[in-house]
């Protein structure tokens, strides 16, 4: 090979580096949590289940019932929506987080996650 066909060579491999390094950052950026216009409850603690990575919201919750991480999270996820997250350890439910009243509430979404022994319940509703 002479001298041009190695630098044209090393031109071309260089440059197909860049592209697969370009589709590569592309292709690995995590999409929404929940989408913001109509969130639904199984959404939100399918969310809560994987965030943050290593050990999950649920999965603290289930370890101590601190319930500030989980406020946290459902006050940045839920604008502008009411919500209620239960916990049950097996001696009925125990409200973990909430914010507003269900009693005249409509339309109310449910969804149900379980880690452990300990069953999780969030109900959402527009106030």
């Amino acid at each position: 090979m002479d001298d041009g066909g190695y630098i044209s060579t090393t031109d071309a491999v260089l440059a197909l580096t860049v592209v697969f390094i370009v589709t590569a950052s592309v292709i690995n950026t995590d999409p929404p949590l929940v989408t913001p216009e109509s969130p639904k409850a199984g959404d939100v603690l399918d969310a809560m289940a994987s965030y943050p990575s290593g050990e999950s919201i649920l999965d603290g919750l289930a370890e101590s019932p601190d319930p500030t991480m989980a406020s946290d999270f459902l006050n940045r996820t839920l604008e502008g929506m009411d919500y209620n997250l239960t916990a049950d350890r097996g001696t009925g439910e125990v409200t973990v987080a909430s914010r507003g009243s269900m009693e005249d509430a409509e339309d109310i979404d449910v969804a149900v996650r379980s880690r452990g022994n300990v069953t999780f319940r969030l109900y959402l509703w527009r106030s």
